[in-house]
């Protein structure tokens, strides 16, 4: 399935990061702290992606294994880009 954000509706959590076959509810505080690091270079950026909302081993391994599938990473970030603009 891969790695994308999905946007909601709801003021609570207004996203998810869908990895794999599981959702990661994201704040908004935390949507913010992603878009300052949306112009980083592409490695430092998924790096800090899963730093930010991997917040036990579990999801940082999940996270780092469904990036490691990817055979294109720079097409991810693009989309992870492009959809995070839009949260």
């Amino acid at each position: 399935m891969g790695i994308l954000f999905q946007k909601l509706p709801g003021p609570i959590y207004p996203a998810y990061l869908v990895v794999g076959e599981y959702s990661i509810a994201l704040e908004p505080e935390l949507i913010t702290s992603l878009k300052e690091i949306a112009s980083e270079e592409n490695d430092l950026f998924l790096k800090d992606l899963v730093s930010r909302v991997g917040r036990n081993r579990y999801l940082r391994e999940m996270m780092e294994a469904e990036i490691a599938k990817s055979e294109n990473k720079a097409e991810l970030v693009f989309k992870l880009r492009n959809t995070l603009k839009d949260l």
